[in-house]
């Protein structure tokens, strides 16, 4: 079953119309991740307003089990992010040119990619990702290739994977254009092991596989790795100059 939202005719022809005004080649970089920075600035519930949005989706099944396990759910297994959820993100259609309400800009063509089972630490994966996070496509498949670790050739055949099905199966014209908007390992399954020492000492081994999950966005970069872009000399000038300004003598009349 798919589930379908509308928004109302005037929502929609507003959408149209702005289109054509704001679209994000007319916009630098700069000013257009300057705008996707807003939506970061915390609001109160009460202030926030939701915007309808009109996509085609599957119908989650709530009643399907991990691993095709039998009797209840439990809401132990499978709980956090797992591969069929990330793939499920694929399967939702949005509309041709569709303009999200919240920043006026085109809404950025997404691919979620994942590789199961990789035997692998994910404490040491996590530096990989961390390398190639927010960085262009291509230029992360060369800073991981002149890598000589493990964790980066994983990732590196991951990206190119997950490039590979950008063009092939999802039609996009440019997957050079794309930047790794998310690379993050979850650990999926640890099996355990014995190792036998001198003396009948026994200790335990355990085998961690994980998943690593990569989404690819189009698009440039925001050239920065913090949740806001970083101030410059310029902006602590003027934060100084406004403390200067806004001191007072206590006691004074």
């Amino acid at each position: 079953m798919l589930r379908l939202l509308f928004r109302s005719g005037s929502e929609a022809c507003r959408a149209v119309s702005t289109s054509s005004t704001l679209c994000s080649k007319d916009l630098t970089a700069e000013q257009v991740w300057e705008r996707r920075s807003k939506l970061r600035i915390p609001k109160l519930q009460k202030d926030e307003q939701l915007s309808a949005k009109v996509y085609f989706a599957p119908e989650w099944d709530l009643e399907k089990k991990p691993n095709n396990d039998e009797g209840f759910v439990n809401p132990l297994k499978g709980y956090g992010m797992t591969p069929e959820k990330w793939e499920y993100y694929n399967k939702v259609v949005w509309p041709p040119n569709y303009i999200v309400p919240e920043t006026g800009l085109p809404k950025p063509k997404e691919v979620f990619h994942c590789k199961e089972s990789v035997h692998f630490s994910p404490k040491r994966m996590f530096t990989a990702c961390q390398l190639v996070w927010k960085m262009n496509v291509d230029e992360a498949i060369t800073q991981l290739d002149m890598q000589q670790l493990k964790a980066c050739t994983l990732l590196m055949e991951t990206l190119k994977k997950a490039k590979k099905r950008a063009a092939d199966e999802f039609h996009i014209e440019y997957p050079s254009q794309l930047y790794v908007a998310d690379a993050f390992p979850v650990q999926s399954n640890i099996i355990k092991g014995a190792r036998r020492h001198a003396h009948e000492n026994w200790n335990t081994i355990r085998y961690r596989y994980i998943n690593i999950f990569v989404r690819l966005e189009e698009g440039p970069a925001p050239g920065y790795k913090q949740r806001h872009a970083p101030n410059s000399g310029w902006d602590h000038m003027d934060e100084y100059y406004n403390y200067l300004r806004s001191r007072s003598v206590k006691y004074s009349i």
